[in-house]
């Protein structure tokens, strides 16, 4: 039923097709067919009775000889009577039934006696007292009243099974040849993480899908963005050495990496957290680029050593929200990624901020993201479910873990609208939603820091196997809402 449920405009459009093609057969002109029966029985009246084979009898009927006679006197060819004479037997009876369909009742009526009439007389003509069946006529050819075959409200509910069928076969089909990942609990198997929001589509034409947080907080995809805070919240409060480094990045490009960046810094700048977002896909700068960043210093000059921390760091709109912008991208920028500039870098990031989140390039497309994976404590996965294929996300979730990094998670993007609309979070069964001070996030009750830690940081493994466990308990019903906003 998902699948059906997946190509539900595919079947209408099948199944309309189906019923139009059924109503321009049912509007061709009709055929009309008029039936004479006749009687064959064995002539008695010369010794010993043979017994009638009426399916040679249907094949005389047919033969030339009566077809020349009755070709005659309707004054046609015998070659046009082929395609519009047949016959039959009723059951074991020696009834023989000679049907003609034509194009009106009464041209039909005229052949079917023509014919009828032509067998009767070759079958009975004098053959020297030696004929061995007798035919006769008892039932004249009939003036037909309506159309042969039939009607067109039989005619538009065949169209409509015939066209919902090949629907649901093509639907079948297609989802048996389609790679790409499709749900939830598709993601989390192929990378083996929990996937920790789905995020609705956004539509470009409405909000650009990378400021959906600030411009309509009372979203679906806003709210999915504040449920993905209030997973990610506890794990990045179990990073060492002061603020916690989040690598968001994708197996292929387009998969919405840079939109997840830009409105989960928000929504963690929002709720209090002092947050540095990191563009460092210095090939494709997308996030300096929604930032308007381009002419200011970056990542590579901070890792070149020609600028500072605090000359790189941009304010945004957002209070506590800082940018690194990529900075110079030209010539061998990408030759600047090596571990002891990033660590010297991502270090001092660490000092100015609780939360250092990172836009890298695609995984599979550059190694950027895998050095980069060395320098985090968190690795998030980005899938978008209208263009991420199976074996890409998995081959980058096995390429996160060969550097040696544990904590992966994973966010789909661009799922559709849930059936019931309602803007609800992804709540996990068995867990209580506690409602925040300014109306923002709803935590997990056993997510948020016990009594007495002052939000100290927490044991990341044991966390990230909480997470594993509550995202296990969840159900379809629970499903966070599916709206909205198409991603980048």
């Amino acid at each position: 039923m998902t699948v059906l449920r997946k190509h539900g405009l595919w079947l209408i459009v099948t199944t309309l097709v189906g019923i139009a093609g059924a109503l321009i057969f049912a509007s061709r002109p009709a055929p009309y067919t008029s039936a004479a029966q006749v009687d064959v029985e064995p002539n008695v009246g010369i010794g010993t009775p043979v017994v009638p084979n009426m399916a040679t009898e249907e094949q005389v009927a047919k033969s030339g000889v009566v077809l020349a006679r009755t070709a005659h006197t309707l004054g046609v060819q015998p070659a046009d009577l082929t395609k519009v004479l047949s016959t039959s037997v009723s059951g074991t009876a020696n009834v023989l039934s000679i049907d003609c369909t034509m194009a009106s009742p009464a041209a039909a009526q005229r052949c079917a006696a023509a014919a009828t009439a032509a067998y009767v007389a070759f079958r009975n003509r004098p053959a020297g007292g030696h004929n061995p069946l007798h035919v006769t006529l008892v039932t004249d050819a009939s003036l037909p009243t309506k159309p042969a075959g039939a009607g067109k409200p039989i005619l538009l509910v065949l169209g409509a099974i015939l066209g919902l069928a090949f629907g649901i076969g093509g639907a079948l089909i297609r989802d048996h040849f389609d790679n790409r990942v499709r749900d939830r609990a598709d993601l989390e198997r192929c990378i083996e993480a929990p996937v920790l929001a789905e995020v609705p589509r956004v539509r470009r034409h409405a909000v650009d899908p990378a400021f959906v947080f600030c411009r309509i907080p009372q979203s679906r995809a806003a709210e999915a963005y504040r449920y993905l805070r209030s997973h990610v919240k506890p794990l990045i409060r179990s990073a060492p050495d002061g603020g916690a480094v989040v690598l968001v990045t994708s197996a292929q490009s387009l998969d919405g990496r840079t939109c997840v960046v830009a409105n989960l810094a928000t929504a963690l700048a929002q709720a209090g957290a002092a947050v540095i977002m990191v563009d460092a896909d210095l090939r494709h700068p997308s996030l300096t680029e929604h930032f308007s960043a381009s002419e200011r210093p970056g990542l590579t000059e901070l890792l070149a050593g020609a600028a500072s921390l605090d000359e790189v760091v941009s304010p945004t709109r957002v209070p506590g929200l800082q940018l690194v912008a990529a900075g110079d991208v030209a010539g061998g920028a990408a030759e600047l990624f090596d571990a002891a500039r990033l660590t010297r870098a991502f270090g001092a990031m660490r000092a100015a901020a609780d939360v250092v989140v990172i836009d890298s390039a695609p995984l599979l497309a550059v190694s950027d993201p895998i050095t980069l994976g060395r320098m985090s404590d968190l690795v998030m996965i980005v899938a978008d479910v209208r263009r991420t294929r199976r074996e890409a996300v998995s081959a980058a979730a096995q390429q996160i873990r060969a550097i040696g990094q544990r904590h992966v998670i994973g966010v789909l993007n661009g799922v559709r609208p849930s059936s019931n609309g309602r803007a609800q979070p992804n709540v996990p069964r068995g867990l209580v939603l506690l409602s925040a001070p300014n109306g923002e996030s709803a935590m997990p009750a056993d997510m948020v820091p016990p009594p007495g830690t002052n939000g100290q940081r927490q044991d990341h493994s044991a966390l990230s196997a909480r997470v594993r466990e509550t995202r296990d308990a969840e159900t379809d019903a629970d499903d966070p809402p599916r709206s909205g906003p198409e991603h980048e």
